[in-house]
């Protein structure tokens, strides 16, 4: 599993190198919604299963590019049908082929969310977002086949609660909660072990990606920490319970340390 701060600029994590996630729907920095009054969210999950065999070295993190496409374009679409008479608790499942060349070949719904527009929703989603990026030289297959489950309005757990509320899960403090750059440097991890696998994800080879949002504070503690973009089969609760014990140098402004609002993103592989 691999882990990165979603960051103003690069940051070195454990020696793996920091990104922004292209998810465009999520949510904005806590930090930069104060005051303002945000509606309760609730889980709507995704992730894949591999049905074509493949090695790390193989793919790399090619499924996870092709996730973050699809999310781009599943996730306008649950607003638009949230509060909608065809908006329920329900998952889609869905399997497709990706050609050498990125172009996407056969698709079909395996199994219904219980609402054709819940299903037209997650096939909408696949197929806007191809073509997908050339499959990677080291894979040898000519195309790979992935099994899709998109999960709508799913149960909320307490122990990995989705952000949200008047400051994005980002509880009120004594003290100014800062976003890295302009003058702010970022926090440095000194402890971040890896979330074990859940149970549930391992037994259907269930794959995702966990973005959580936290707060650093001037003492290096990860705190208030929430889900923006949950990962679903009980691998939030697995990220939150592995995030709540990283550790951090603080984020610092002329030398000082300082809170600053930051973003992770977990990567749950089996390939």
């Amino acid at each position: 599993m691999k882990h990165r701060f979603c960051l103003a600029v690069p940051l070195l994590l454990l020696g793996y190198i920091a990104a922004w996630s292209q998810e465009s729907a999520q949510p904005e920095d806590p930090a930069t919604v104060t005051g303002q009054a945000i509606e309760e969210r609730v889980p709507n999950v995704s992730g894949f299963e591999m049905l074509s065999k493949a090695t790390p070295q193989e793919l790399r993190n090619y499924p996870f590019r092709i996730l973050a496409g699809v999310r781009n374009h599943w996730f306008p679409q649950i607003r638009q049908l949230q509060g909608s008479a065809a908006w329920k608790p329900g998952s889609a499942v869905i399997e497709f082929e990706v050609n050498r060349d990125g172009s996407l070949g056969d698709i079909k719904t395996i199994e219904s969310a219980g609402d054709a527009s819940l299903d037209a929703a997650a096939s909408q989603a696949i197929s806007l977002a191809a073509p997908f990026p050339i499959l990677p030289q080291t894979y040898p297959g000519q195309k790979l086949r992935l099994r899709y489950y998109f999960g709508y309005d799913q149960h909320a757990s307490p122990e990995a609660p989705m952000c949200g509320g008047p400051n994005m899960g980002a509880h009120p403090t004594d003290y100014v909660v800062r976003k890295v750059g302009n003058g702010v440097a970022p926090p440095r991890a000194t402890n971040a072990p890896d979330p074990e696998y859940s149970d549930a994800a391992r037994r259907r080879k269930y794959q995702s990606r966990a973005r959580l949002a936290g707060t650093v504070d001037a003492r290096g503690e990860f705190t208030d920490l929430c889900v923006l973009v949950p990962a679903g089969a009980g691998l939030d609760e697995k990220a939150m319970s592995a995030v709540k014990t990283w550790r951090f140098e603080p984020a610092t402004v002329d030398g000082a340390p300082v809170a600053v609002r930051i973003n992770v993103e977990v990567d749950f592989r089996l390939y």
